[in-house]
């Protein structure tokens, strides 16, 4: 009995700890530009970390904030507070309510293809909406998944207008038949969500209603508070945008994902919350390369080498959804920062979905870049991953599978897949090429 409540106790402290870490409630810019002050503002444990440059970082918490930078901070540091131009500039964007209503107007517009889906609500009652695109909207297709989320942060809104833009075009063109467009939808389901966090947005500010960083509110692949054992993949005190993604990405199979932020021009690509090296760092690095490339301002920020960096090497992350989704998903994700300005005048919002607009497109592409299989009924079992180097096949990865579809984003090459569920075992040999949309992602068809 003693242990229990013990143990119950210590729950509540870590619990206590990991709720106080990802709140929002102020922000500041501490000019550290040589990042002297960080080790301590990381020991305090309730403080976020963003944006670290060569001119310093932001810092996120709660009110106390102010207080403590003023009494222990070596370094000057400003408010984050909107002023009254960046107020006045809130009437020039659409409100959360108009985002809904573009949603529901294309969907009307183009039934075909687009099926506008609700995947939850926020605290104040607004829906979570995600749109599915795909030549069978209303059927679930054995086709490789893609997902593109956007606004996670409420402050940081390109992201948000560049996914109804995408939306828009895929459809407009997809009816215009358009070569490029309709053979990347009728051989893939891409779901795309503008808004995670419609609440924020409409508050222009970091967290929800709740002041809560959904950035810092997914379960931790290392160690995470709120899990019993601290690995679990748990939705237990989340924020309902956590839990409503959470329940739709374990609904789904998705291969292949991006998020969008704002802040600064660059892909940032996992691991976010660990050093160690990702299980497919050369694709995930080739990947990141590929979105930059075409983007002047962003593949020659002066902050980062090609316009992208490793989360880790750049700042920690702990609780962060990109990390999430590959661990407990297997779900490559990386993070793209749209924009240096956070909330820019409405009117540049065309010229950053023109320049993004190439990269947008191939990055969903790039989906087919890979191999699945479907089983003829649903199993528990293992994929082991092999690659060919030198004259032999080495493993590359061995992971879990549920289920009856699978399907893995691989770097082209020669691969040896493994099935094992119970005693039943089968294998084969794939060729991964670049520029290859193949028909339905040409899964293959296994009993097993």
């Amino acid at each position: 009995m003693i242990k229990q409540i013990l143990l119950t106790f210590l729950m509540s402290c870590f619990l206590f700890q990991a709720q106080a870490a990802n709140l929002a409630e102020v922000g500041f810019f501490v000019n550290d530009t040589n990042r002297s002050f960080l080790k301590t503002i990381h020991a305090q444990g309730k403080f976020i970390v963003d944006h670290p440059s060569s001119k310093g970082y932001e810092v996120y918490g709660p009110k106390g904030l102010k207080k403590w930078l003023t009494a222990n901070s070596p370094v000057s540091f400003r408010s984050l507070s909107n002023s009254i131009d960046k107020r006045n500039s809130l009437l020039s964007y659409p409100s959360p309510e108009q985002i809904e209503s573009r949603l529901i107007a294309l969907q009307k517009k183009y039934p075909k293809i687009l099926k506008l889906i609700s995947i939850g609500k926020t605290e104040t009652g607004r829906d979570l909406w995600v749109m599915k695109i795909s030549d069978n909207v209303n059927v679930d297709e054995v086709e490789p998944e893609f997902k593109y989320v956007a606004n996670m942060h409420g402050d940081e809104i390109v992201g948000r207008e560049l996914m109804v833009s995408l939306i828009d075009e895929l459809a407009s063109k997809y009816s215009k038949n358009d070569q490029e467009i309709t053979t990347l939808v009728n051989n893939t389901e891409i779901f795309i969500m503008p808004s995670l966090n419609p609440d924020g947005a409409a508050k222009r500010r970091r967290g929800n209603s709740n002041w809560r960083d959904l950035n810092r509110d997914f379960p931790d692949v290392e160690r995470d508070a709120r899990a019993f054992d601290f690995t679990e993949n748990t939705t237990a005190n989340r924020e309902l945008e956590t839990v409503a993604m959470m329940e739709f990405q374990n609904r789904r199979h998705f291969a292949l994902s991006a998020n969008f932020h704002g802040g600064t021009e660059v892909v940032n690509y996992p691991w976010d919350t660990k050093s160690s090296d990702f299980p497919y760092m050369n694709l995930v690095i080739d990947l990141s390369r590929e979105y930059a490339a075409s983007i002047p301002s962003m593949r020659d920020n002066r902050e980062f080498i090609d316009g992208i960096v490793n989360g880790y090497d750049w700042y920690e992350i702990n609780g962060g959804m990109q990390d999430w989704s590959y661990h407990w998903h297997n779900d490559l994700q990386v993070t793209i920062e749209l924009s240096h300005s956070k909330w820019p005048s409405y009117s540049q919002v065309p010229g950053y979905y023109k320049k993004n607009r190439a990269s947008l497109i191939k990055y969903m592409q790039r989906v087919h870049q890979g191999f699945g299989f479907k089983l003829d009924s649903p199993k528990k079992g293992r994929v082991t991953i092999k690659n060919f180097r030198g004259n032999s096949f080495q493993l590359l990865e061995s992971l879990d599978f549920e289920g009856s579809e699978f399907y893995k984003v691989l770097a082209p090459g020669k691969y040896l897949i493994e099935l094992e569920s119970g005693s039943k075992k089968y294998s084969f040999e794939k060729e991964i090429r670049a520029d290859d949309i193949k028909e339905n992602g040409a899964f293959k068809s296994i009993q097993l």
